[in-house]
């Protein structure tokens, strides 16, 4: 994600069905409109857990 100019923004956790398992999901973005403190929280706000990766 990072070599297509992409940015970490958060990781969340959610229940995948059908199978049920816990998944965590990391949301990278690239904003085209060179606005780089905006990002999408849709994910971060419906998820109860939700944090930030240090390492990435």
């Amino acid at each position: 994600m990072k070599k297509l100019g992409m940015k970490y923004c958060y990781s969340y956790k959610e229940q995948w069905m059908p199978k049920n398992i816990s998944v965590t999901f990391r949301m990278y973005q690239l904003n085209l409109d060179g606005n780089e403190n905006r990002i999408y929280k849709k994910y971060w706000e419906n998820s109860a857990v939700h944090f930030i990766e240090k390492d990435l």
